[in-house]
């Protein structure tokens, strides 16, 4: 049973101005999040992503459709009756949301004082969290004394601190470098696997996603334009917008305008060689070439790998006998995708 169900939601808001149309922030979405995935959700800016967030935790009510969470329909169900629910859901956010005037320490302790937890309960548990972070050293340290990693730790403990069984991530890595963002992601998949905790990420950084997650759905014009396993939607994705972001970690086919400068940089035959787990590998195509005859250069693309399986494109100049290459090619073609681009 999924623990987060949506089916057939929309959420509409009031119109911009008089007598104009609604705006459709979320149109006709449906997902099931299985308990213990990291699930993605990846769209540009006015994708819909933060909208569907709030439609998780309760924040926004839907104009249709019907979400359940963890068993609980969450659509129609008065404030009151949703509080319990919002204590199973943490959130962490771009700009980490922390209390500036209370000491990391107090920081993590808010929510269990909300809960109305004993102190003695509050003050084991922010011990806890403070040591699984990293932070036990900054306890009485504030916001502005701490780096962006520090901070999103810090959101991350504090989130964590109602033993939550969903952790929102919504571009929880958008305000941070490379090297910082890699810690918080090892820290999420951590809180994963030790804790066994739910994971949503709302991000546009496709490469997020393909760090952390292991199925994901691309969102489009308050649409969900494509889902499924991370893998198959990088290695072969079906849509536009999917292609449009996967081009940002995956270099693909070149297009007619890059043939055209590879041409005037490059003698040869250009051909592309197109990989997915389970086809031959990027070695027995070089053998292959090499066991012809044909001299060969690498000239665009790559190879990438998603928890130890393989996909990308090579895009080679050959040089050789015409009859040799062509003879080679048509081997291939049994086993992988080749395309010939000039």
């Amino acid at each position: 049973m999924p623990l987060i169900s949506l089916r057939n939601v929309t959420k509409s808001f009031p119109p911009a101005r008089r007598g104009g149309s609604p705006v459709v922030a979320i149109d006709n979405v449906s997902l099931d999040i299985e308990p213990g995935e990291i699930y993605g959700v990846i769209g540009y800016s006015g994708a819909g992503k933060s909208t569907l967030v709030r439609l998780i935790n309760a924040l926004e009510t839907t104009t249709s459709g019907e979400i359940v969470v963890d068993g609980q329909q969450v659509t129609g169900v008065p404030d009151r009756q949703l509080r319990k629910l919002r204590l199973d859901i943490g959130m962490i956010f771009q700009q980490f949301n922390l209390f500036n005037a209370k000491t990391v320490w107090n920081n993590v302790a808010y929510p269990l004082r909300i809960a109305g937890r004993s102190r003695e309960d509050i003050e084991a548990r922010v011990s806890e969290l403070l040591e699984f972070v990293g932070l036990s050293d900054k306890a009485s340290n504030y916001p502005e004394q701490l780096s962006g990693g520090q901070k999103q730790r810090v959101g991350i403990a504090r989130a964590l601190a109602t033993s939550p069984k969903i952790l929102l991530a919504d571009e929880a890595t958008s305000a941070l470098d490379p090297e910082t963002t890699h810690e918080v992601l090892g820290l999420l998949r951590r809180v994963n696997r030790e804790l066994g905790i739910t994971i949503v990420v709302i991000t546009h950084e496709m490469d997020v996603v393909q760090s952390l997650a292991t199925r994901v759905a691309v969102m489009d014009g308050g649409r969900i334009v494509e889902q499924g396993d991370v893998f198959d939607v990088f290695s072969n994705p079906q849509q536009a917008p999917s292609q449009r972001f996967v081009s940002t970690v995956v270099r693909g086919v070149p297009s007619p305008d890059e043939v055209a400068v590879l041409q005037e940089r490059h003698s040869g035959r250009i051909v592309t060689f197109s990989f997915r787990d389970g086809d031959s590998s990027q070695a027995s195509v070089f053998l292959d070439l090499a066991g012809a005859g044909i001299e060969f250069e690498l000239i665009y693309g790559g190879i990438n790998d998603i928890r130890g399986r393989a996909f990308g494109h090579l895009t080679l100049a050959l040089v050789g006998p015409a009859p040799a290459i062509d003879s080679v090619l048509d081997a291939m073609r049994t086993r992988i995708n080749v395309k010939e681009l000039a």
